[in-house]
């Protein structure tokens, strides 16, 4: 009886333990995500400026 009490237990520490795992991922997913809508609305707006920019300044 002890050792299927410890089987249980152990079972549980590393499906929370992959519970926390999955939450990080998801945390780490989404910053992922934004960072490169970051840099592709930096890249959008420097390709803007220098197309269109200088038009304007000669």
């Amino acid at each position: 009886m002890f050792w299927v009490f410890a089987l249980v237990v152990v079972i549980a520490l590393v499906f929370a333990q992959l519970g926390a795992y999955s939450v990080w991922f998801g945390i780490l997913k989404t910053g992922l995500q934004l960072a490169l809508i970051v840099i592709a609305g930096l890249t959008i707006v420097l390709l803007w400026k220098r197309i269109f920019g200088s038009k304007g300044e000669k």
